[in-house]
C-alpha cells in the first residue's frame, strides 16, 4: 500500500472536517437524545396523576421506578457492547423502536403489575441508546472539542426531561396520566426515522471496521476538501490497536480509572434518579399543587442543562476535575430543598440542584467518552452507564421506603444531600487519575504525522 493512499481519519476530523456536519450531528443526535431524556422522566411526571386515579401509596411505585432503570442497566451493557460489533447508529435507532413500543403499551396499562414490566422492557432500549450516543458523538468530534460535543447533544436529554413536567402540567389534567406515554412512545419513531436517514453510521466505527468504501462516502460529505483515490484506505493513527475484549477496560492506566468512575456514576446516579423520580411527589408535601409541583420539577431539569453548558469546556481545556466543583456546591443546595422555602426560593434551589447534580452526571458522560479509545468506546461507556444504574436502582427503591415510611421531608433530602458530597470526592479521584494517565501517555499524533495523512 502506498504512502500517499493512507489517509489518518483522526487528522481529517481535526482539520477537515466542516463545521455544518459538525452542528448537523450535534442537532440529530439531541433530537434524539431529547426523546430519550423525556421517556426517563415520564413515570415521574405520570405518577402523581396515576395514584390519584388508582388510588395507590406514592410509595408503592418505587418498584415500577426501579424496574426502568434495571431495563436500562440490561439494556446499557448489552447494547453498549453490541454498538462495538453492529455500529452505534443501527443500534441508537434499534434501542429507540424498543423503547417507543413498550412506552406505547404502557400508555394502556391497568395494574402496576404490567405497568412494572412494560418500564422494564422499554428500559432496555433507552439504556442502550445513551452510551452509544455518547460514543458516536466522540467517535465524530475533534479531539479539543469532545465534551462539547457530548454535553451538547446530551443538553437534548435534559430538554426532553424539561417537556414531561410542561406536558403533564398541560395535558394530564385532560388526558389523563395516559398521555405522557402515548407522546413517550411516538417521539422516539421519529426520532429513528429522522436519524436513519440524516446521518451516517459512526467514521471511526467504520474505520475499525475496514469498511474503506463507506468512509469515503462519509468524507465526501462531511471533509469534500480531502483528496481520495479508488484504492484510498483509512486509519485512526492516534489510537493504539485495541481488540475490543472486555478486560482491555482494566489494562493499564485504566485499571485505576474504570472502578473509580463506576463509583462516582453509581453515587450521582444515586441522587439524580431519587430526585427525579421523586422530587414532583414530595414537592406536592411539601404543600404545593400537583401543577406548581411540576413545574419546580422542570426547573430542576433546565438547571441540569444549565449546568452541562456551563461544564463543558472547562472538561475539554482541564479534564476531569473540575466536575469537583458542582457536587461541592450541590450538597446545601440539596440539602435544604425540603425546609419549607418559599416557592420562589424552591424554584432558586431546584434549579441550583439541578445545575449542580444533572451537571455533574453531563461531565461524567463527557469523561467516559474521553477516557476510552474508539475500539472499546461504546462497550467502555456502556458498560459505566450499566454500573451506574445500581444507584440509579437504589435511588428511587429507598426514597419510595422513605416515603412510604413517612419520613420528615426535610430529613429525606439531608439524606439525598449525602451521596452529593461523596460524589465530590470520587471526581476529585477520577480528575487526579485522568492528569496523571494523560501525563504518562502524550497525544500520539505528531505534526508531521497529521500533516502526512491529510
Amino acid at each position: 500500500m502506498n504512502r500517499s493512499s493512507v489517509v489518518d481519519i483522526g487528522a481529517v476530523i481535526e482539520r477537515e472536517q466542516t463545521r455544518s456536519f459538525g452542528v448537523l450531528l450535534i442537532i440529530a443526535m439531541a433530537v434524539v437524545m431529547m426523546t430519550e431524556g423525556y421517556d426517563l422522566a415520564a413515570m415521574a411526571f405520570a405518577a402523581p396523576a396515576l395514584g390519584r386515579a388508582w388510588h395507590l401509596d406514592h410509595g408503592v411505585l418505587g418498584p415500577v421506578f426501579s424496574a426502568f432503570v434495571f431495563g436500562t442497566m440490561i439494556g446499557a451493557f448489552a447494547l453498549g457492547y453490541l454498538g462495538d460489533v453492529l455500529g452505534r447508529k443501527r443500534v441508537i435507532i434499534l434501542g429507540s423502536l424498543v423503547l417507543a413500543v413498550f412506552t406505547l403499551a404502557a400508555s394502556q396499562a391497568t395494574d402496576l403489575s404490567q405497568l412494572l414490566w412494560l418500564r422494564f422492557l422499554g428500559g432496555l432500549g433507552i439504556g442502550g441508546v445513551v452510551p452509544n450516543a455518547i460514543a458516536y458523538m466522540t467517535d465524530f468530534a475533534p479531539k479539543r472539542q469532545r465534551a462539547t460535543w457530548v454535553t451538547l447533544m446530551y443538553c437534548g436529554y435534559m430538554i426532553g426531561s424539561s417537556l414531561g413536567g410542561i406536558i403533564a402540567a398541560q395535558f394530564i389534567p385532560t388526558h389523563g396520566w395516559q398521555v405522557v406515554f402515548m407522546i413517550g412512545g411516538i417521539a422516539p419513531i421519529l426520532a429513528s426515522i429522522m436519524m436513519a436517514f440524516v446521518v451516517p453510521e459512526s467514521i471511526r466505527f467504520l474505520t475499525l471496521k475496514g469498511r474503506h468504501a463507506d468512509v469515503a462516502k462519509i468524507l465526501a460529505r462531511s471533509a469534500p476538501g480531502v483528496s481520495l483515490t479508488p484504492d484510498t484506505k483509512f486509519v485512526i493513527a492516534e489510537e493504539p490497536a485495541k481488540s475490543g475484549a472486555f478486560s482491555e477496560l482494566f489494562a493499564g492506566s485504566l485499571r485505576a480509572i474504570t472502578p473509580v468512575l463506576w463509583l462516582v456514576y453509581i453515587a450521582n446516579s444515586f441522587a439524580l434518579f431519587f430526585m427525579s423520580s421523586w422530587l414532583p411527589v414530595l414537592i406536592e408535601r411539601v404543600g404545593l399543587s400537583p401543577h406548581d409541583a411540576a413545574l419546580v420539577t422542570t426547573m430542576f431539569q433546565i438547571g441540569g442543562t444549565v449546568g452541562g453548558l456551563a461544564l463543558m469546556r472547562f472538561v475539554d481545556t482541564r479534564g476531569a476535575i473540575v466536575i469537583t466543583v458542582l457536587p461541592i456546591v450541590g450538597v446545601p443546595v440539596v440539602a435544604l430543598i425540603g425546609t419549607g422555602l418559599p416557592v420562589p426560593l424552591l424554584w432558586c434551589f431546584a434549579f441550583l440542584s439541578g445545575f449542580t447534580v444533572v451537571g455533574t452526571q453531563s461531565g461524567l458522560n463527557a469523561v467516559a467518552s474521553l477516557i476510552y479509545p474508539t475500539a472499546l468506546r461504546a462497550k467502555g461507556t456502556g458498560t459505566a452507564v450499566s454500573i451506574q444504574k445500581i444507584g440509579a436502582i437504589a435511588g428511587p427503591l429507598i426514597g419510595g421506603m422513605l416515603i412510604s415510611a413517612h419520613v420528615p421531608i426535610a430529613q429525606v433530602f439531608y439524606w439525598v444531600a449525602v451521596p452529593v458530597a461523596i460524589v465530590a470526592v470520587l471526581a476529585f479521584v477520577l480528575g487526579l487519575l485522568q492528569r496523571s494517565r494523560e501525563r504518562a501517555t502524550p497525544d500520539a499524533i505528531s505534526e508531521k504525522g497529521m500533516n502526512h495523512a491529510v
